[in-house]
């Protein structure tokens, strides 16, 4: 029988399933820019700031993380074993120098220096009887000397003469050391009571205290820890030559930067806490020992408190007393804390990096985007992509880039400063909107400034 093959169905053309990436992308962005509506969102006129996009030409710093240190900063520890019995300040609190913060029981130590002292009154009570003695055994001696060169005595009689004279004479001698012995230990004594009383050796903060009333400590046992105040920081007068102290800024470095850095080097300083705006200071100490389980080693560098502003005139001298206390409240707001989080930042090469502000970057859901403004005004979305966030500053003729913190795209936006580098997206020197209303759009246009 004949056996019918089925036909073949002609071949349609292949479609793609999916989109394009950039069809996507465009589509995504334009979701986010109306709203998904049927009718896209009207053009307006508008008002905002704007900032070129520049090639910033800088010498880039690679930050060290590390933390302010007083320069000036010590842990007492106690001479003496025995009670805390008193305790007169806590931490946090103020010193000034030679004031009390805690106190230990002496009494024991009272009762020795008693003891000692009377040893040493018996010893020189038994040594002045002994002087007396060897005195009268010395002239028994010399009576002896004398009846034996008349041969009145015998020899034996006049070697037992000699020989209660020397004998004498030896527990004299001893019975002084043990006296002058025992002065010496009263004396250790005394000196020790004054160390049952804890003060501080300068003007300075009480930053820690080991132990609390009723804690018992042995002699060498940590007690509290002060770390003195930059008095020109701190508005005490008065306070001159070994009592001023000031801060540093200690930080960690990878031992590749060993040859990179020297003391008296130039670098850039950084307290985010204080200010966002970096300092030129240098290096006072390189510890090149370097620690093997974390692989770095030490580096500190200067760092001294911005001096408040001093007003002139006969207008400031009028209103000086008035704004005295506010002027001191602003001092102290602004003044470093040992501890504070700082970084020490090391120019290593010069670098060029398309920045602009955090500020002109927004974020579109997933997508980052910056509102761009075309040669007509209007405002044009870009999709953009960055890198790094960083601090740019302008520090005695040199321009520097110092890489920020990671949160510097959210907390730092306002920050003056906070740059971001354009990987692309745009191009130098287009215009782009810096800050605005969240509510900016494709399509509107820039007001044009009279």
């Amino acid at each position: 029988m004949p056996q019918f093959l089925p036909q073949a169905q002609p071949r349609t053309p292949w479609r793609p399933i999916f989109a394009p990436p950039l069809l996507l992308a465009a589509g995504l962005l334009l979701s986010a820019c109306g709203g998904g509506g049927d009718k896209p969102a009207e053009a307006k006129t508008v008002s905002a700031p704007t900032v070129r996009v520049a090639l910033f030409d800088a010498r880039e710093c690679r930050s060290l993380p590390g933390e302010v240190r007083s320069q000036n900063s010590v842990v007492l520890a106690s001479k003496i074993s025995g009670t805390v019995v008193e305790v007169m300040a806590a931490e946090g609190d103020v010193v000034e120098k030679g004031q009390s913060i805690l106190r230990i029981d002496d009494s024991e130590l009272k009762q020795r220096v008693q003891a000692v002292q009377s040893t040493a009154q018996q010893a020189g009570l038994e040594r002045q009887a002994l002087t007396a003695r060897s005195a009268l055994a010395k002239v028994n001696m010399e009576r002896m000397q004398k009846l034996y060169a008349q041969q009145a005595i015998s020899q034996d009689e006049m070697d037992r003469a000699r020989t209660e004279y020397q004998a004498l004479k030896k527990q004299e001698q001893a019975m002084a050391a043990s006296a002058a012995s025992a002065g010496h230990m009263g004396a250790e004594a005394k000196s020790l009571l004054g160390y049952s009383l804890i003060t501080a050796p300068f003007r300075g903060v009480l930053s820690r205290r080991y132990v609390d009333q009723g804690a018992f400590v042995n002699a060498g046992a940590p007690l509290a820890a002060v770390d003195a105040m930059d008095t020109a920081a701190s508005g005490k007068a008065g306070d001159k030559g070994g009592d001023k102290s000031g801060y540093e800024l200690e930080a960690q470095a990878d031992e590749s930067m060993l040859p990179l850095v020297s003391v008296g080097m130039q670098v850039l300083g950084l307290v985010p806490s204080l200010s966002h705006t970096p300092f030129i200071t240098r290096l006072t100490t390189v510890v090149g020992r370097v620690d093997p389980a974390t692989r770095t080693f030490k580096v500190r560098a200067d760092y001294k408190a911005p001096a408040p502003a001093q007003a002139n005139g006969a207008q400031a001298n009028a209103t000086q007393a008035a704004d005295q206390a506010s002027a001191q409240a602003a001092t102290q707001a602004n003044h470093p804390r040992a501890g504070m989080f700082g970084k020490v930042c090391v120019p290593v090469a010069k670098t060029k990096k398309l920045l602009i502000p955090a500020s002109a970057v927004r974020q579109r859901g997933e997508l980052t985007t910056a509102l761009a403004v075309d040669e007509n005004g209007v405002l044009r979305l870009r999709l953009v992509k960055i890198g790094g966030a960083y601090l740019k500053a302008e520090l005695d003729g040199q321009s520097y880039i110092v890489q920020a913190q990671s949160e510097a795209l959210t907390d730092g936006a306002g920050e003056p400063g906070v740059m971001v580098e354009v990987l692309s997206g745009l191009t130098e020197g287009e215009i782009v909107v810096n800050g605005g209303p969240e509510t900016l759009r494709e399509g509107d246009r820039l007001a044009v400034k009279q």
